[in-house]
């Protein structure tokens, strides 16, 4: 008897200030993948594979996409053990690096000109490269539900009040956060139950999804693994089994007017471009 290989993992972070994405993609096992989803044409372009562990929830890119902010935890001589580094994406090869101390990490948040706030328990001052623009480091956040689902915050959504009476019930202590559709007057929500390290999700942090319907109601969307808006209103899905999708609202319905499955990658690691290794 034969037994399929478990699902990738997907987490997206998306530019506020450009049509474009990073999948940050997990599978097999202890290898991660980047790629590149453009979200005007629309396609999706590979980059890095790393071997190690990445924290996408504590990652940001910049407003236009071409940055990368990462925590990484590898099996590297130190200080390339555990560190936060700037990229260009959808590369990791490190411009300016940070050694951490282990895992205690929080998050990061690129400015609209660049500049870089890393929240983490880690030196002040890069152990390799240089930043151009300002970097401040401050220390670690204890809400720790605030760090989960802190690249939502980022993107407009905002918690929701009153909605529990809406949900289902096993959803109804959950904390929740929503967001309208740009140009529209739909929210979609995302129920946090916790963090179950033995369950499908990225850094074990649970999450649900349900899109609000004309009439208020909600439909959970249960193979959602990350959603949020475009800015032109369109539906962005990653799903549980390892695809990434685009839905829009066609004649009435939502409807699937692209897809990309991502599920049976194979580890290629190969060097950076000329361009993603220099400022």
């Amino acid at each position: 008897m034969t037994t399929s290989a478990p699902p990738c993992r997907l987490y997206v972070l998306v530019a506020t200030a450009a049509p474009v994405a990073l999948i940050m993609r997990r599978g097999p096992s202890s290898w991660w993948h980047l790629l590149e989803w453009d979200l005007r044409l629309p396609e999706v372009r590979p980059g890095a594979w790393f071997r190690g562990t990445l924290y996408p929830r504590r990652c940001d890119i910049s407003p236009d996409g071409k940055l990368l902010g990462y925590f990484a935890f590898g099996d590297g001589q130190p200080p390339w053990d555990a560190y936060f580094a700037v990229s260009k994406a959808p590369w990791l090869t490190a411009l300016a690096a940070w050694r951490t101390y282990g895992t205690w990490t929080g998050g990061c948040e690129f400015a609209a000109d660049n500049s870089l706030t890393i929240s983490a328990s880690m030196e002040k001052q890069p152990f390799h490269g240089s930043h151009p623009y300002d970097a401040v480091v401050q220390g670690l956040t204890t809400d720790w539900t605030y760090r989960d689902l802190q690249n939502e915050y980022k993107r407009g959504w905002s918690p929701l009040e009153g909605a529990a009476d809406r949900m289902p019930p096993e959803l109804r202590e959950a904390v929740l956060i929503g967001r309208i559709q740009p140009g529209g007057d739909r929210a979609l929500v995302l129920a946090h139950t916790g963090t179950d390290f033995q369950q499908h999700g990225i850094e074990g942090v649970q999450v649900s999804y349900l899109r609000e319907e004309d009439d208020g109601t909600l439909t959970p969307l249960p193979e959602a693994a990350w959603a949020d808006w475009d800015s032109e209103g369109r539906l962005l899905m990653a799903t549980r089994d390892g695809e990434v999708k685009i839905i829009e609202r066609q004649s009435g319905a939502w409807t699937q007017t692209w897809s990309q499955d991502l599920r049976d990658l194979i580890p290629d690691p190969a060097p950076s471009p000329a361009w993603a290794q220099t400022w």
